[in-house]
């Protein structure tokens, strides 16, 4: 079922999808990230910080942007994921609370972890639907704000297309993207191709209209390799 948020309608606010061929792209260059990270972590944090302000900083660049979303990945590199599948499973249990306690954790993790982001929103919104208001709307918006913010964010790193994919940091943001940013919710077959995901859609929306969408998957894949002592 698709899942409609509470707060704004989802789709006011996509300034950042139109006609990708416009656009100016910013595809992520790992090598070159890495190095930001491994020499720059501090850099890494205080953009993560300004583009999770309350008020996001209009001085943030999109290739600032970049660097706090994926060289957060690297920071945290995935340790934040055990705690998101226990906030996840709360929450299909409808433990709101417990799961907005857990997404919290995750966020101390990696606050920029899209799963973790949203779930506080929705967890919010629930809980306010069931009577308990220990946390306000207002807050399950700035939630919100957050996850759209990145979704621009990744939204600037292609086309979708094979020759410029959207950059991901998990599998869980292609799906998180497509349906809460593109409006894309029936897949055919999903194939990986070099090292890119690729979905064969279904339909199509207003917000994109081809029939294939690929996502560089370099980081999920590198993770994997590392998984199985292969990297």
């Amino acid at each position: 079922m698709k899942t409609k948020f509470f707060i704004i309608t989802l789709f006011a606010l996509l300034s950042g999808t139109i006609a990708y061929a416009q656009r100016v792209i910013l595809p992520v260059d790992w090598k070159e990230l890495k190095k930001v990270v491994s020499d720059e972590p501090e850099l890494v944090k205080s953009l993560v910080e300004r583009l999770t302000a309350t008020k996001l900083d209009s001085t943030l660049t999109y290739n600032d942007r970049i660097i706090a979303f994926y060289g957060q990945a690297l920071l945290s590199n995935n340790e934040e994921d055990s705690i998101v599948r226990d906030m996840t499973k709360l929450y299909n249990n409808g433990q709101y609370y417990e799961s907005f306690e857990k997404a919290q954790d995750a966020i101390q993790i990696n606050p920029l972890n899209i799963q973790a982001l949203y779930t506080s929103a929705m967890a919010i919104s629930k809980m306010n639907e069931k009577g308990d208001t220990s946390h306000t709307i207002a807050e399950g918006q700035i939630f919100y704000n957050i996850v759209m913010r990145i979704f621009n964010t990744i939204a600037y790193t292609g086309y979708g297309t094979k020759e410029n994919p959207f950059y991901i940091t998990k599998v869980s943001d292609e799906y998180a993207f497509m349906r809460y940013y593109l409006d894309l919710w029936e897949y055919g077959t999903q194939s990986l191709e070099g090292t890119c995901d690729v979905f064969e859609l279904s339909e199509t929306s207003k917000y994109y209209q081809e029939p294939k969408i690929y996502f560089d998957a370099t980081l999920p894949l590198e993770s994997i390799m590392k998984a199985l002592g292969e990297l």
